[in-house]
């Protein structure tokens, strides 16, 4: 008996050893990623922007005249991790880089202060990256490969309205007008460019985000691609820059809208 219970504490002890070595690459694993986006230095700010996507980052700027080398923010924010399901509160960090595209996007599920699943979302290095792991060791999915890196090009282009200093540096974006209140940003991949179209108000503020073809995946699981939407308000300044505080996205069903990702913008910080 005695013997049984230590053969089964010494398994219980590898186990947890080896959780633990997993968690800690991981964990190097999001820093190194971090580091990639974040290495870029500071570009000059670009002269041929269209007027209303120029006029918009510098009001984003809240007064402030150097652009740097990126930004990280943190967030509140509520997923829903298939369609039809309730929503799932998280916590978040990410960072967006400046003068080179690239983000990373870093979340935790907790239940009270153990990690239950952790999630890396990026573009780092013209290459794309999804990847779910329990208790930030386990891994339980992962994505990668031109579909993976089209997807994360066009969340990354999807969220610079949270980046106006990536928006006046970053040489590799395509901006062009498609209406009196619309503007198209695209980004060159080797299958094709990808991009997403921007809706003004009024004010001359980025509220919604419109884009087709994101590569998904249907209600079954299988790989496919879908219309994509978003919206943005709540605009203040918060840590040095005139950001949308809020925000959702969603997939167009075949059966109509339905958000998948939803939060609020808590600290932001220049880099």
């Amino acid at each position: 008996m005695k013997t049984a219970i230590a053969v089964v504490g010494l398994i219980l002890v590898i186990a947890l050893a080896a959780v633990l070595l997993l968690a800690n690459q991981f964990s190097r694993k999001m820093a190194a990623l971090e580091a990639t986006v974040l290495s870029g230095e500071p570009l000059p700010i670009r002269d041929n922007l269209p007027e209303a996507v120029a006029a918009f980052a510098w009001r984003g700027m809240a007064g402030a005249t150097v652009p740097m080398s990126g930004t990280r923010l943190e967030q509140a924010v509520e997923m829903r991790l298939k369609k039809g399901r309730d929503w799932t509160p998280m916590r978040a960090w990410q960072v967006i880089g400046a003068g080179a595209p690239g983000f990373a996007w870093f979340a935790t599920m907790s239940a009270g202060p153990v990690p239950i699943v952790r999630v890396v979302d990026a573009y780092a290095a013209g290459e794309g990256l999804l990847e779910v792991r329990a208790l930030g060791a386990i891994p339980m999915g992962r994505s990668y490969g031109p579909e993976a890196t089209r997807g994360e090009v066009m969340r990354y282009l999807a969220e610079l309205p949270w980046s106006p200093d990536a928006i006046l540096t970053n040489p590799e974006l395509r901006w062009q007008e498609t209406g009196p209140d619309r503007v198209s940003v695209s980004l060159d991949l080797a299958d094709g460019p990808a991009s997403v179209t921007f809706v003004f108000d009024e004010g001359g503020d980025m509220v919604t985000m419109e884009a087709n073809d994101r590569p998904a995946e249907d209600a079954a699981g299988a790989p496919t691609r879908m219309d994509w939407r978003g919206r943005f308000w709540d605009y203040g300044e918060i840590g040095g820059r005139r950001i949308p505080r809020r925000g959702e996205v969603g997939w167009l069903w075949p059966d109509g809208y339905e958000g998948y990702w939803r939060g609020e913008i808590t600290a932001y910080a220049l880099k």
